[in-house]
């Protein structure tokens, strides 16, 4: 072997790593959009209506790669239905605007066998049944049929929530104990 082709193999295998080093690098930084957290991760401090940079989409994981942290260094999977992936950050702030005066909130479930429905009224279709206790996302108030006890209406407003498995629908408030997520004593019964 010449020392010129010898040359020319290093120099091949020299570009063939950097090429590849390149790749690794640019695809353990690149983004495939930005996501908006529906259910709050206190443990790595996201709350709902966070907005992430979303990294990997794992199909078969069911989940998304995201970063948290200083700097959105830390790399963590969050289930499917826990974010709404957007392409971009712009879309994704004004999708997390939404969350308004429910970023926070959460509910606790009064009675086994609450139903979810698909629309605000208690004909719709049952989606989901809840659990005595189950814990579930409010997402919005809505406007709907109210609920009647014989010829009374009962006290509450429909909302529009999400479930700890990704399923979204309507529950009437008559039965959930509504409670803001920062308030350490909400289910406690301690007020003080």
């Amino acid at each position: 072997m010449t020392r010129h082709s010898c040359y020319q193999s290093v120099r091949r295998l020299s570009v063939s790593a950097l090429c590849i080093a390149v790749l690794l690098l640019s695809s353990c930084t690149s983004r495939i959009g930005y996501g908006v957290v529906q259910w709050s991760v206190p443990e790595y401090g996201l709350a709902a209506g966070d907005v992430v940079p979303v990294f990997i989409k794992s199909n078969i994981g069911k989940v998304y790669v995201v970063g948290s942290g200083p700097g959105y260094k830390t790399r963590l999977e969050l289930p499917l239905w826990q974010l709404s992936l957007y392409k971009n950050r712009g879309a994704a702030v004004k999708a997390a605007e939404a969350y308004g005066e429910y970023r926070y909130t959460y509910a606790q479930v009064k009675i086994d066998g609450l139903p979810i429905r698909s629309d605000p009224e208690n004909t719709a279709k049952m989606v989901y049944r809840l659990k005595l206790g189950e814990k579930i996302k409010i997402l919005e108030k809505g406007e709907g049929s109210p609920v009647m006890s014989g010829k009374t209406a009962l006290q509450g407003d429909w909302l529009r929530v999400l479930t700890d498995n990704g399923t979204t629908g309507w529950s009437f408030s008559y039965n959930l104990t509504v409670y803001d997520e920062r308030d350490e004593n909400a289910l406690s019964g301690n007020t003080e």
